[in-house]
């Protein structure tokens, strides 16, 4: 696609691309722009690298006319992008980071569009990788369903969803009349213009093809890596609120409700849950609780689909009491307990604030306690947070732990190392003293019976001195309940065996669903698979009666 700008000499396309070394990425990322099929420039604008990201880019203007390369006047990813955008002569504007990728016909389907339409712009779907994975985040976005040519936000509101700047192309008349530009901060310096971009376009074209791959670099100097510091989590905050603003002057209810819903259960919960997961106190804590209150109040409340823990988390979290905040998060996510566990729980069950949380998430939590309390009830200080935890939520706070006072826990249980299922479960460990003796700990029939319930199994197998293996019939298993692998001493004193042994992979005839949190394995039989199948072909049958 090579049809004139209009202007003389200009460009179709120019695509801005802000670079802070980036060296071992912009060969590809460069090449991979210059490879698409459209009459294009290439800004390279360069933000201070101290690697040799400009000598590569050089190296690249000095072969192929269509790439300048510039330097930032001002420090900033986001003076980068300005600057690069005043630089343009194209008729579009089009963003890429210098470590990402462009996929074969990318612009052509992007500027294809807008020159069809004469939208103000374009936005296509994208994918992210990294080492291990790659993956679809416009997945759940409905907006990415279908091609849509002409429409606005109103029509499409999940759009919201979908705020980089590189999955999209603009017309840059649109842009400059706007006034669009990005803010330098520490973190999210394209969500408020794009929100902007997005409110205040007339027509707006989506783009079905994957115009973006994403590269997910985590380390020292990427923004995975920054994402659990407080400055950084305030400046997302801010920029979320101000985004927020930009919503709520629109004055649609639809618009309200997914932005709403964005911050509760999407973006913000994710930001701050990052933040939470790794928090202990620090200087930051006032400014991210005053910020995350503002960001609360601009945006009112999306409904009854945002998971009870998740919206227990941030009001907590915006209420300044933050490891109480933290714990409540993990529990939402089923995420490993944060290093102020302790220091939560105590928040938790002493000022409770689940009281209106339903049921089952009220479950959660104590058992998330539970867990913990396992491996520490010889601990004075978790005692004495036990207690709390009991009074608040029931006896299910030390469901896991046989010998709730602690006398028993201070003893050397060992380590669990592996578990499999089938016709038999078996459960193995090592590293135990040799006259304790394995088995499985029923916490539900204990507390319904008000003692400790073990089930023995049928063989143990010993390899060396410390090395065992344990095997329980499923027939010997009660339905649904947890267990959890345990030692017995010889006068049946019972301690927790704590390990993260690797879950065997679901498999529907399997007896057994498996999983681990907090260093406890819990272990519950199902029902045969023969009447599971029988049920869902049921609920199937039914199902297709009713359309």
């Amino acid at each position: 696609m090579r049809e004139s700008s209009g202007a003389p000499g200009a460009p179709l396309v120019s695509v801005v691309v802000p670079t802070h070394d980036v060296a071992p990425w912009l060969r590809q990322s460069l090449e991979s722009i210059l490879a698409q099929r459209v009459d294009m420039e290439v800004l390279v604008v360069d933000d201070r690298s101290t690697d040799e990201t400009v000598d590569i880019a050089r190296a690249f203007a000095a072969r192929d006319e269509r790439v300048t390369v510039h330097a930032a006047e001002t420090p900033g990813g986001g003076s980068a992008r300005n600057a690069g955008a005043r630089l343009a002569r194209g008729r579009y504007l089009i963003f890429a980071d210098g470590d990402d990728l462009i996929p074969d016909g990318a612009y052509a389907a992007l500027v294809g569009s807008l020159e069809r339409t004469g939208s103000d712009m374009a936005v296509g779907d994208y994918i992210k990788f990294r080492a291990v994975d790659t993956w679809r985040p416009t997945a759940a976005m409905p907006a990415f369903a279908h091609h849509r040519s002409g429409i606005t936000l109103a029509d499409e509101p999940t759009l919201l969803y979908s705020r980089p700047c590189w999955n999209k192309a603009y017309r840059r008349e649109f842009w400059e009349a706007s006034g669009i530009a990005f803010p330098d901060v520490p973190r999210s310096n394209d969500i408020v213009p794009m929100v902007s971009a997005l409110v205040g376009a007339a027509s707006i074209d989506i783009i079905p093809d994957v115009v973006y791959v994403y590269r997910e670099r985590p380390g020292a100097g990427s923004m995975t890596a920054r994402a659990g510091a407080s400055t950084s989590l305030v400046s997302y905050l801010t920029q979320e609120t101000a985004c927020a603003q930009l919503v709520r002057a629109e004055r649609s209810a639809e618009l309200d409700r997914v932005y709403a819903n964005l911050v509760w259960d999407r973006d913000g919960f994710q930001a701050v849950a990052k933040f939470l997961a790794a928090w202990e106190p620090g200087e930051g804590d006032v400014a991210v609780s005053e910020q995350l209150a503002r960001l609360l109040a601009a945006t009112g409340w999306p409904g009854a689909n945002v998971h009870p823990l998740r919206r227990l988390a941030l009001e907590l979290a915006a209420s300044g009491r933050l490891a109480a905040a933290a714990v409540a998060a993990s529990a939402a996510e089923g995420s490993p307990a944060p290093p102020a566990a302790l220091a939560g729980f105590v928040d938790l069950a002493s000022d409770d604030p689940t009281a209106g949380v339903p049921a089952p998430e009220r479950s959660v939590i104590a058992e998330r306690f539970a867990r913990q309390f396992a491996t520490r009830a010889s601990d004075p200080a978790w005692q004495e947070a036990a207690a709390l935890a009991t009074e608040a939520w029931g006896p299910r706070a030390t469901l896991f732990s046989p010998d709730p006072r602690g006398e028993g826990a201070a003893r050397e249980a060992g380590r669990l190392t592996r578990v499999a299922g089938g016709p038999l479960l078996v459960v193995e460990g090592r590293g135990q003293e040799p006259s304790l003796a394995p088995a499985l700990f029923d916490g539900e029939a204990s507390i319904a019976e008000g003692g400790a319930r073990v089930i023995d199994p049928v063989s143990v197998t010993w390899t060396g001195e410390d090395a065992w293996s344990a095997v329980y019939p499923v027939a010997a298993l009660p339905l649904h309940r947890p267990l959890t692998p345990v030692v017995r001493a010889p006068g049946g004193e019972c301690v927790p065996v704590p390990g993260e042994p690797p879950i065997p992979p679901y498999a529907p005839r399997d007896a057994f669903l498996y999983d681990v949190q907090d260093g406890i394995l819990v272990v519950r039989r199902r029902r045969h698979w023969i009447p599971r199948a029988a049920r869902r072909a049921a609920i199937l049958a039914r199902a297709r009666l009713r359309r």
